[in-house]
This record gives structure tokens, C-alpha cells and sequence, in this order.
């Protein structure tokens, strides 16, 4: 049954008129009568007697017209919500893992404001548990989160980048007319890390010498007060007053990837932010 069909029909039980009837649908009156045949085919039996200029509702007829109208009424109100909802002002949800900076994707939110002069972004930074649950709840659109292997299957992810490994201290420590940082220096060293590393903090440093926070910002003020070198994913900010150093030797330390639970639809504005972040350069952006 197809909405057009239902329209002449009803254009037909207020005019009780086929020449009428097609006029007001703007169609031809052997148009008209065909869709009618079709619906009557659909409906087992007819809608209408007709007998020359006198037509008049079949029990057929009378029995279905409010359901129909009913109908019309309905597809008329979705069509009417789809038009308020392309009105309103577009929302794009975005969590980051803690540690990450939004510095990562402040080029694709400048371009999406361009196209989206109206767009309304909400930014939140959470532990990894936390924004899966928000993900999967539809309470956030997308997230950069850390591929640890543990990722649930809903989600749909692209990998943007790997990040490699820095050493955090305060100024005047020995590091600090370094280049760069060397494992083997590290050893000396009491690490501190803050939670995120996963597996990959077995390779950086004995057991004897660790310290563990609960959060990167924590990390770095136990380094600030001298209680060792905090230890850090490339892309967490570096709290003012202290100094960074790469440490190359490490390698990479965890990956990056861009999550969207598979099988929703994407507004435009999730589209667009998901497919200007798998084409952005992430390569040069992690080298810079």
C-alpha cells in the first residue's frame, strides 16, 4: 500500500468524484482510477460503487476510511517532526579517555563549525570504563578512547594513532640538557605513572622502582616535588612549570582509536566528525 494510493482514495470519499477527485491530487482521472484498482486489489474488495456519475463508499470503503486518514495523519506528523528536527541545532557528544588532550581533534571541530555554523558541541574527558558505558547508553556520540584489546564488539573503531613515551620531571633535574631520555638512565630513576599504561608499563621499568597515581596530573606533582619522573603517553599535557623529554627506546605505548557503536544511524554531524578524523593526518600531527 503506497501513501499516494491512500490520498486519492480520500481525496475520492470527500468529492465522491473521480474527474474532482483527480483534480485535487493534481493527477489524471485514469491515474487516479488505477491507484484505486491497486488499493482495492490490496484490500480484497471494492471501496467505491460506481455507477455512472453517481459514486458512493462500498461498507468496504466506509469500514476503512478512518484508518486511512489515520494513516495520512501519521506520515504527515513524522514528516513534520523530521522537519523541526533538521531545524533544531545540530549536538555532537565527544568523550576523550583521561590524559588525552582535545588538541587531537581541534581541527576537525573548527571544520565542523564551519559547515555546522549552529552546531552544539559538549566536550567530556572521563576513565575508559566509564565513557564505553556512556557510548553504549547513547548518552555520547563518540569517543577517542585506548585500545587495550578489551573494547566491547558494539562499538565500531579506527585506529588514529599510537602514542609514544614521555618523562616528565621538574626543572634542574639531570634530564633536562637531554635531548631525549634513555632507558638505561631510567633506571636510576624512581618512575611514577599514573593509571593507563596497561601492559606496556612492564617494559619501562623494574618493579622496585615504581610509584603508581591515579591520574597523569597526580603523576607530575609527585614528580614536581622531586619523588621521582613521572612517565607519560605523548599526548597528555604537561602541567606548567615542568619539563618533558621523549624517550624513544620505549616505543609505542598504547594506541589511539576514534569509537562509535556500529548499527546507529549517524546524524550529520557525528558523520562528518567521524570521517574528517579518519582521514585527518594523524601521522604528522603524533611527529609534530
Amino acid at each position: 500500500m503506497e501513501l499516494h494510493q491512500v490520498r486519492y482514495f480520500l481525496a475520492l470519499c470527500r468529492t465522491l468524484n473521480f474527474t474532482r477527485a483527480a483534480e485535487a491530487c493534481n493527477v489524471t482521472q485514469p491515474a487516479l482510477t488505477r491507484a484505486i484498482q491497486r488499493l482495492e486489489d490490496e484490500l480484497g474488495g471494492p471501496l467505491l460503487y460506481r455507477e455512472r456519475s453517481l459514486t458512493q463508499l462500498t461498507p468496504l470503503g466506509r469500514a476503512m476510511m478512518p484508518h486511512l486518514e489515520a494513516m495520512v495523519r501519521s506520515a504527515e506528523a513524522v514528516s513534520h517532526a523530521a522537519a523541526e528536527l533538521r531545524r533544531q541545532t545540530p549536538l555532537l557528544r565527544v568523550g576523550l579517555v583521561d590524559g588525552l588532550s582535545a588538541s587531537l581533534i581541534a581541527g576537525s571541530l573548527a571544520e565542523l563549525e564551519r559547515r555546522f555554523p549552529r552546531l552544539e558541541l559538549h566536550l567530556q574527558s572521563d576513565d575508559q570504563k566509564p565513557l564505553i558505558e556512556s557510548l553504549l547508553q547513547g548518552e555520547t556520540d563518540a569517543a577517542l578512547l585506548i585500545d587495550d584489546g578489551d573494547l566491547p564488539e558494539r562499538l565500531d573503531r579506527w585506529k588514529l594513532l599510537h602514542e609514544g613515551c614521555r618523562a616528565v620531571f621538574r626543572q634542574g633535574h639531570a634530564f633536562e640538557h637531554e635531548a631525549c631520555v634513555k632507558l638505561l638512565a631510567l633506571a636510576a630513576e624512581t618512575v611514577v605513572r599514573g593509571d593507563g599504561w596497561g601492559g606496556a608499563w612492564t617494559r619501562l621499568c623494574d618493579e622496585k622502582h615504581r610509584l603508581r597515581a591515579a591520574s597523569w596530573d597526580q603523576a607530575q606533582h609527585m614528580a614536581a616535588v622531586g619523588l621521582g619522573v613521572a612517565l607519560l603517553p605523548q599526548h597528555v599535557a604537561v602541567l606548567p612549570g615542568l619539563l618533558a623529554r621523549p624517550v624513544p627506546e620505549a616505543g609505542d605505548m598504547r594506541a589511539v582509536v576514534l569509537a562509535a557503536v556500529n548499527g546507529r544511524m549517524y546524524p550529520p554531524a557525528l558523520d562528518g566528525f567521524l570521517k574528517l578524523n579518519r582521514a585527518k593526518g594523524f601521522a604528522a600531527a603524533l611527529a609534530a
